[in-house]
């Protein structure tokens, strides 16, 4: 399967990831990677790791599912870190000339899933520092406002603020780590949207979202018939540094790097360019 983007990443594309701190990407995933990824996902929906979570509290419409790191145990989802055009996005976007694999994560919310995903930045879950840290977001349904698509506050990467983590469940192991975190509360930007540049964009599968660690998203539940699956690839570029730090979330496992080292180790992979240079 091609490595590279279907088409170049624009000036014009660059500019507005630069400034908004994200940008929709059309037709980045052909239908081979749809189809490959979408039996990845059923697999692990069937039988979820230990990493996995239903953010659902019990008694609540819907399902919303999430699993992390399933690259290290699932063939097709480590293809997609290795061989899709993932990391060249990551690399064009990020201006990076060296990208490491950080983590995947999967999102699915099934029809009448009423619970929101919270306001956050991704950067303060993690154990990383650095401007160059992104997501790519692969879309394996047709993603509508209503089916709960995520949306961004412009340019909120660039604020200059930090805010402190926000479990998705509350009372689990990770909310417990992040009452440790010493950083702001998240602002209550739902009360506020009309203060605020929020942006969201409807979806067809293999369409991909790109986005800064440090840009405040969210997104609403998904109130339709069909399914919301979501596949976040996340990535780091030459400035990222491994943070551990107090508040952070749980890994698979801690990896073998020094404080401020570069992010690159076996549980963090180069992927692009594909051999170290």
């Amino acid at each position: 399967m091609n490595r590279l983007p279907p088409r170049p990443i624009t000036d014009d594309e660059h500019a507005a990831y630069a400034r908004d701190g994200v940008i929709a990407l059309a037709g980045m995933f052909d239908a081979d990677w749809i189809a490959r990824l979408n039996a990845a996902i059923e697999r692990d929906l069937v039988r979820p790791s230990a990493m996995a979570t239903d953010f659902n509290a019990p008694g609540t419409p819907g399902r919303f599912f999430g699993d992390m790191f399933m690259w290290t145990w699932d063939d097709d989802f480590r293809a997609a870190i290795f061989d899709s055009p993932a990391p060249a996005i990551a690399a064009a976007l990020m201006r990076a000339a060296r990208v490491n694999f950080f983590y995947d994560q999967l999102f699915v919310k099934e029809p009448g899933t009423t619970k929101p995903t919270p306001w956050h930045q991704d950067q303060p879950y993690w154990a990383v520092a650095g401007d160059q840290v992104c997501s790519v977001w692969i879309a394996l349904d047709a993603i509508s406002e209503a089916a709960g698509a995520v949306e961004y506050v412009a340019g909120s990467h660039r604020w200059q603020r930090r805010f402190r983590p926000v479990a998705f469940r509350e009372g689990n192991h990770n909310d417990r780590r992040y009452q440790q975190s010493d950083l702001e509360p998240v602002p209550d930007i739902e009360a506020a949207r009309g203060r605020y540049d929020i942006r969201s964009w409807p979806m067809a599968p293999g369409d991909c979202l790109v986005f800064h660690s440090m840009i405040m998203h969210g997104a609403p539940g998904n109130t339709t018939r069909g399914r919301r699956r979501g596949l976040a690839l996340r990535f780091t570029g030459d400035d990222a540094r491994y943070d551990p730090r107090p508040g952070t979330f749980q890994m698979i496992r801690e990896p073998d790097l020094a404080l401020g080292a570069p992010m690159e180790c076996d549980l963090f992979p180069r992927v692009w360019p594909r051999e170290p240079a």
